[in-house]
C-alpha cells in the first residue's frame, strides 16, 4: 500500500474530509489529492507534517511491515503472577485469548491486558480489556501498564515527581504505590480500551 493510500485510509477512518485535512495543513486541496492518488511522492518532512495533523506516528504512514490481525490479551492481576514477559517486555507465548485489532492500533508488539480488580473503577472495570502501545512511554498523568523489576505488574495512572514514580488508583480506597524509577522494568501507555 502506498503512502498516499495510507493517508487516505487513516483520514477516512478518522472522519476527516480531504478538504479539511488540506485546510489543517494550510495546503490547496489539489496538492493533498495528488499525494493520496500516488501522483506525487511526498518528502519525509511532508509525511511528518501529515502524521502530526492526523495525530499518528509517522511509522503508520511509512511502515510496510504487516501487523497481526489479532492481538493477544493477557491476564493482569496486581501481583502479576498470571503472565510472564520476554526480555523485550512483550507477553511470552501469546495470551489467554485474542481480540480483533482496532483499525488505528498499529504497534506489531502491542498487547491487551484484562484488568483485574476494582482499583481503577470507574475508569477501567474488572474484566475490561485495554491495549498498550509498546512504542509509547507514559507521560506523567497517563494511564499505563507498568511492570516492576520485582515481577509485580499494574494497571495504574502513572506519575513522576521528585525522582520517584507514583502509581495511582482511580478508586480512592487504594493508596498509591510509590517506587524508585530504577524499579520500573517497563511502562507502556494505554491507547485503547474496549467499551464496557
Amino acid at each position: 500500500m502506498s503512502v498516499g493510500s495510507r493517508i487516505a485510509n487513516i483520514r477516512q477512518t478518522r472522519g476527516i474530509s480531504q478538504g479539511k485535512l488540506a485546510r489543517m495543513l494550510g495546503w490547496d486541496p489539489s496538492n493533498l489529492a495528488r499525494i493520496e492518488k500516488g501522483r506525487v511522492n511526498p518528502s519525509l518532512r511532508t509525511v511528518e507534517e501529515i502524521a502530526e495533523k492526523l495525530d499518528i506516528p509517522v511509522s503508520m504512514l511509512l511502515d510496510d511491515t504487516p501487523v497481526p490481525e489479532r492481538i493477544a490479551v493477557v491476564a493482569f492481576a496486581s501481583a502479576g503472577e498470571a503472565v510472564s514477559f520476554t526480555d523485550q517486555n512483550y507477553p511470552q507465548g501469546g495470551g489467554m485469548y485474542y481480540i480483533d485489532r482496532p483499525p488505528l492500533f498499529t504497534d506489531p508488539n502491542g498487547f491487551g491486558v484484562e484488568v483485574s480488580g476494582d482499583s481503577m473503577v470507574p475508569k477501567y472495570e474488572d474484566g475490561q480489556v485495554v491495549l498498550v502501545d509498546t512504542r509509547k512511554r507514559p507521560a506523567s498523568g497517563d494511564f499505563a501498564v507498568i511492570g516492576l523489576v520485582s515481577g509485580d505488574k499494574y494497571v495504574k495512572r502513572y506519575r513522576e515527581a521528585q525522582g520517584v514514580v507514583i502509581l495511582e488508583s482511580v478508586n480512592h480506597l487504594y493508596p498509591p504505590v510509590v517506587i524508585q524509577k530504577e524499579e520500573v522494568r517497563f511502562a507502556y501507555k494505554i491507547v485503547w480500551a474496549k467499551e464496557r
